[in-house]
């Protein structure tokens, strides 16, 4: 009978699931420029499994309330191991939107059980899944025409250097979750070699007290963000659950940008409640050298160029740190310790906005942090100082109500001069220095299917930013109406930079309404008024029509869309969030005057075979077309 009603209610989660609720935080998280498609990818990938996660982890997720994580265990308990996505809904405290929302930070993997680890096992039951991708576009441009020999010569670095096709290739290996290892080869168009970017990692995971051992290329995520962590974080989202960041530790890196990992090994040791990690990271950088030492880091990736490739692995970093936590009922506490540098000594110039950066003393710092679940309540926080002794501050609360609401507060104290390189922007900055903010968000159901859910991030920067010379404020309100079809969201933002003080108003209007079973159509507006003090205003509006297909067997899916935009200015541009293949998204910045169109299909015509085709049209001077097109093996 479980698997009936799972089998019924299938078409009916899969048809809700096209309206892809997270894409509202990507979009959020993209127009900051502080996450791409190898965050996603890094989030896919960093997922917990929900049918072996203990209470006191999804505690310590900050996704749930208490009331559903009763539930969700209690219903474990009863039925065993979760087979579908489609059963959520049946479980006490969940809707068809949680099952979407859980989707994107849980699997449904079969829980690990003790299995022999002998040569036999291993190459028998492991998972293995090689991922192959390529794209290009029109029109390419002058860097990639046709030259004579004595041109090249004279200018050099106006031609690249390879084809305009990108390459992509990653191997990935799993035993049951507790050994895993892959690599990933990687090409930009332009760049020659056929692998200009390679990585590759070793994991094992819960081996008697070694709790999980990393070599090769890794992240690592202590604490909420102030000194070490380098992977995603959803503090700038705008849901409550989203302010708390939750720390993963050591976990291998999987994903394609060249500047986002450490490269070494790393260890947890555990021992009762008692956990000790311990990382070594020695790799090199893109840098501008001169002689007196580097002047700037490069994190482009793209090495198409001689004047390019010359700043490819030009710099050495090395990185150490130990984290000690101890974990109690729902509580943890930990401190961590880290000490970096590089082969030769930080010469950039020296200008208004990164005047008090920490620059001659040692690089490092020490950080205390703090999370525990009372009752309906999450309390976290870390308070962070560099070497050079200047502190950072972050602590916030999250309450869930019994009728699945929230409401979360967090507070942000970063001094001017802290510095943390391999730290998260955990604030409004590209780093977690020179501001003092209040974010406040909250949800709430209404009416049964409808959720109302409001944020707003007030902040003040006491010193000069970049583009504007002196201290500044600024806030960031929103709002959105939302169920399981429809959204509707309006939003107020005030920012002050040198060229004035501007006022923007965003709303945007949203609906899904299914055409069959497999069909649905998804119709949006977008309007945006920028008010620059002094100037008058601006406008831009745009529009989407969609439609999507998925059947029931989930052997082929895909999306069309065709979206028009008129946009006074770049000041009123409008970001459009648009699926892509697996592990990718775009989130393309919609300005001027034109359309937009693209086409993304999935086919799985054998079990162990997915095939992914994208191609996208931008209409405006003249047109813009990419393709993509991605295959995966699992055997």
């Amino acid at each position: 009978m479980r698997k009936v009603l799972c089998v019924l209610c299938c078409s009916t989660v899969w048809g809700l699931a096209l309206g892809q609720t997270p894409e509202f935080y990507i979009e959020e998280l993209a127009q900051k420029g502080s996450f791409d498609g190898d965050d996603w990818e890094d989030l896919l990938e960093s997922r917990i499994n929900l049918n072996a996660a203990t209470q006191e982890e999804l505690q310590m997720t900050g996704f749930l309330s208490l009331y559903q994580i009763r539930s969700l265990v209690d219903y474990r308990k009863h039925y065993g191991d979760f087979l579908t996505w489609a059963e959520i809904p049946l479980i006490p405290g969940f809707s068809g939107k949680e099952a979407q929302w859980l989707a994107f930070f849980f699997t449904l993997e079969p829980k690990p059980r003790s299995r022999p680890s002998n040569l036999r096992s291993l190459v028998r039951n492991g998972r293995r899944s090689l991922m192959m991708q390529t794209r290009t576009f029109f029109p390419r441009g002058e860097p990639y025409s046709p030259v004579s020999e004595q041109e090249y010569l004279q200018r050099p670095n106006s031609r690249y250097l390879g084809r305009p096709w990108y390459r992509y290739a990653r191997y990935k290996y799993n035993y049951y979750g507790k050994l895993q290892w892959g690599f990933t080869l990687e090409s930009d168009p332009g760049e020659r070699s056929l692998s200009d970017y390679v990585s590759y990692h070793i994991s094992l995971k819960n081996s008697g007290f070694l709790k999980s051992l990393v070599i090769g290329d890794f992240r690592a995520r202590f604490g909420q963000g102030l000194l070490l962590w380098n992977g995603t974080q959803f503090g700038t989202s705008l849901s409550p659950s989203s302010l708390y960041n939750k720390e993963t530790g050591l976990t291998a890196y999987a994903s394609r940008d060249e500047n986002k990992s450490l490269k070494g090994a790393g260890a947890t040791l555990a021992a009762g409640n008692l956990e000790i990690s311990v990382l070594g990271s020695f790799r090199s950088l893109d840098a501008r050298i001169i002689p007196e030492g580097f002047t700037s880091l490069v994190e482009t990736g793209y090495h198409r160029t001689p004047l390019e490739a010359e700043k490819k692995n030009s710099l050495r970093a090395w990185v150490a740190g130990v984290n000690v936590s101890y974990m109690g009922n729902g509580w943890k506490v930990g401190t961590t310790a880290l000490g970096y540098g590089y082969d030769q000594p930080d010469v950039g110039r020296i200008t208004y906005y990164n005047q008090y950066k920490n620059r001659t003393l040692p690089f490092g710092g020490l950080a205390v942090d703090y999370s525990g679940r009372y009752g309906s309540w999450l309390l976290f926080s870390e308070i962070a100082a560099d070497a050079g002794l200047s502190p950072a501050f972050l602590g916030g609360v999250i309450h869930y109500g019994r009728d699945g609401g929230r409401a979360g507060l967090v507070i942000r104290c970063f001094t001017p001069s802290f510095t943390s390189a391999y730290g998260t922007d955990t604030g409004r900055n590209s780093s977690s220095s020179n501001e003092y903010s209040v974010q406040i968000s909250a949800c709430r159901n209404m009416f049964r299917k409808w959720t109302l859910t409001g944020n707003a991030w007030f902040y003040y920067f006491p010193v000069s930013r970049y583009l504007c010379h002196d201290a500044s404020y600024g806030w960031d309100a929103r709002i959105r109406m939302e169920n399981q079809n429809c959204v509707f969201s309006f939003r107020q933002q005030r920012s002050i930079l040198d060229k004035g003080i501007t006022d923007k108003q965003s709303l945007r209007l949203q609906t899904t309404l299914p055409l069959t079973g497999n069909l649905s159509l998804g119709l949006r507006a977008d309007g945006v008024n920028s008010i620059l003090r002094g100037t008058g205003s601006e406008w831009g509006t745009a529009v989407y029509v969609q439609l999507a297909y998925r059947d029931t067997k989930e052997q082929f899916n895909g999306s069309f869309r065709i979206s028009f935009f008129y946009t006074d200015s770049w000041d009123t541009r409008i970001y459009f969030y648009e699926s892509d293949v697996l592990y990718g998204f775009s989130v393309p910045a919609l300005y001027g005057k034109g359309i937009r169109s693209y086409l993304n299909v999935r086919y799985t015509p054998l079990p162990y075979l997915d095939v992914w085709f994208r191609v996208s049209c931008t209409l405006k001077d003249k047109p813009d077309v990419g393709t993509k097109i991605q295959v995966r093996f699992r055997f």
